[in-house]
């Protein structure tokens, strides 16, 4: 059986699929990085779903830790955490490397096989040729694609966005409210009956007051909503983590917990 694999060039066949597929792998991690890339430099260009958690992360963090929040590992860890087509970046790039030691480990398996048996020298060489030839196209389209660059750059560019304009942008909006709601404590108390100061300043009205902290009060509300959206999100990170490190009969169990109890 073997023997007939290796005279008719199957096996040859199987180690250039290997070696493809693990080609392929490399090129989808790298098309991962660009898109990344592209999404994370571009200020014009709408926000999606990487960059939307990212930045809601970021608040939820900055807030818990302030000024000792570690830009780089927030940044390390987040990409470690990230999945494309449901594998992270670290899986797509051992994904690559295994089907190349399998296409290697087929050739040197079918070269052992065939020393034993005595097949023809030429079929020998040709399992030699093949394993040539993947490597120094898988080692070309390495250096082509240049992963380690890419991730470098990508890091540079998101601790860039949210050391300097990712900030600024994100909390400019809470400093305004925090000005706005500390501003009227600066005031001096109003004395009932006095309408008019005595340099002739005209003092805040009851309707101007009544609509002054019905601003203040939307504006408690609209943080205090962004605040429990993001625990939300973390909350729900957080569960979609744990039943990823479940295995599938866990997770099994644990629906039809939820369910049963849900229904009961």
């Amino acid at each position: 059986m073997m023997r007939t694999i290796i005279e008719q060039n199957v096996l040859l066949y199987v180690m250039a699929a290997a070696g493809m597929l693990g080609i392929l792998s490399q090129v989808m991690l790298n098309r991962c990085y660009r898109l990344l890339i592209r999404e994370a430099s571009d200020a014009q260009m709408e926000k999606k779903e990487f960059m939307k958690k990212l930045k809601m992360r970021f608040q939820t963090d900055r807030k818990r830790s302030g000024d000792r929040m570690n830009m780089a590992v927030f940044l390390q860890k987040n990409l470690m955490d990230y999945r494309y087509r449901r594998l992270s970046l670290h899986q797509w790039k051992r994904l690559g490397a295994g089907l190349f030691l399998v296409s290697l480990v087929l050739g040197a398996g079918g070269v052992v096989y065939s020393m034993q048996t005595g097949v023809a020298q030429v079929h020998i060489r040709h399992i030699y040729e093949m394993a040539a030839v993947i490597t120094a196209v898988t080692v070309a389209v390495d250096l082509w694609l240049d992963e380690a660059y890419k991730r470098s750059y990508l890091l540079t560019v998101l601790e860039d966005y949210f050391c300097h304009s990712g900030v600024s942008t994100d909390y400019q909006e809470v400093n305004l409210e925090t000005a706005v709601t500390e501003k009227p404590r600066k005031k001096a108390p109003a004395i009932v009956g006095i309408r008019r100061k005595s340099d002739g300043e005209q003092t805040e009205t009851r309707a101007q007051k009544e609509k002054r902290e019905l601003q203040e009060n939307m504006m408690r509300l609209n943080a205090g909503a962004r605040e429990s959206a993001a625990e939300l999100e973390q909350n729900r990170e957080r569960k979609r983590e744990i039943l990823r490190q479940m295995d599938p009969k866990e997770q099994e169990r644990i629906i039809r917990e939820v369910l049963a109890e849900f229904l009961a």
